[in-house]
């Protein structure tokens, strides 16, 4: 790590140099953008004691930024009080080279204002990737690594910024910063790693500044919203087996939308899962029915909305057709959701059993007003 960290110094300080402001000044595509530079160490969150066990190093991880700030040119943009739009490329060690080894991750997020003065800036950041683990499970040369069972795995990110400029269009940044790994039960083992940083940096704008949109953001009238989503999924269970197996839902849902940013809404979920039946012979458990292969409930959400990208929440509870497997009386979703017409959009969604994720989906929604 320390040899491929000093390579990665060297190519970040080249590449800032590389950047200055005068070379785009005729070039309207890099107004408002920035380039950022991030020293990032910290450790990994003990979420189960095997971590504490192996973990024999603290995370140190270097991260290149490239981001746009947004002028108010669409409505969601004014709501939020001009957000930024960027991608991050982030290499970091995971606490113990020989057992986790390190992870390179594309990180593309939102980037909300908080506070923004003349020369202070306060900024919270909402991110999911992609990122490339270079050890994971082995049964006979990595067995120790149960928490990462696959190469690529999601990267989500979440993090805390401070900045303040210090000289015309440079900055000097700083925050805390949480990221997770996990392949969402893809492969298995699928425990995931939590990472806690703390960051130090540098920021660039590469651009000229373009003057903000003040129009006025309308007042909302509150309205009704409902939707048909279709969503699928293969999955792996929890016993280190090669084997996979399919999973789908199908969801009604109904939302009052509050404003510009919110809304609230319920709806009924029916779920198909065609590992129970062999999950349940493994358990020794008698009179299997393919029955058990579906369940239902009903559940309650809340979603961010920004612009044509929603981010949501879930809390649900199975009824009639309930958990038979694992007799889980409740179920959560995070989901991200894209418009992709007036009527269609596409749904991604985690599925969990409280704290055990189950399931990605990936489906199609139909919603109307």
């Amino acid at each position: 790590m320390k040899k491929t960290s000093k390579h990665i110094i060297k190519i970040l300080v080249i590449t800032f140099l590389l950047f200055p402001k005068a070379s785009f000044s005729q070039n309207t595509f890099f107004n408002d953008s920035h380039i950022r530079i991030n020293y990032l160490h910290g450790f990994l969150l003990p979420e189960y004691g095997f971590v504490s066990y192996l973990t024999n190093n603290n995370i140190t991880a270097f991260e290149f930024d490239v981001y746009k700030e947004l002028y108010g040119n669409k409505l969601w943009q004014r709501v939020y009080k001009y957000p930024s739009i960027g991608i991050s490329f982030i290499h970091t060690s995971l606490g113990n080279d020989d057992v986790f080894g390190n992870a390179t991750a594309v990180n593309p997020y939102i980037r909300f204002n908080l506070l923004n003065k003349q020369k202070i800036k306060i900024e919270y950041n909402l991110g999911v990737g992609l990122t490339y683990v270079s050890k994971k499970f082995d049964f006979d040369s990595n067995y120790k690594n149960i928490a990462v069972g696959s190469h690529f795995n999601i990267w989500l990110n979440t993090e805390l910024t401070a900045s303040y400029l210090i000289y015309k269009n440079i900055s000097l940044t700083a925050g805390t910063v949480f990221n997770h790994l996990s392949n969402a039960n893809l492969e298995e083992p699928n425990i995931g790693l939590n990472l806690w940083d703390f960051m130090l940096g540098i920021d660039a704008q590469i651009g000229k500044s373009t003057e903000k949109n003040v129009e006025p953001v309308p007042v909302f009238k509150d309205k009704n919203q409902f939707a048909f989503i279709l969503a699928g999924a293969n999955k792996h269970t929890r016993r280190f087996a090669e084997k996979t197996y399919f999973a789908a839902s199908l969801s009604f849902e109904y939302k009052r939308i509050l404003g510009h940013k919110v809304s609230l809404g319920s709806g009924a979920d029916l779920f198909y899962d065609s590992s129970v039946p062999d999950e349940m012979f493994k358990e020794e458990i008698t009179n299997i029915k393919d029955l058990y292969k579906y369940k239902t409930g009903i559940h309650f959400s809340q979603e961010l909305l920004i612009g044509k990208l929603s981010l949501g929440i879930q809390e649900g509870f199975y009824i009639l057709l309930t958990d038979k497997l694992n007799h889980h009386k409740m179920y959560n979703r995070g989901i991200i959701r894209y418009k992709i017409s007036d009527h269609f959009f596409v749904n991604m969604a985690m599925k969990s059993n409280i704290v055990v994720l189950d399931v990605m989906e990936i489906g199609l929604g139909y919603y109307w007003n």
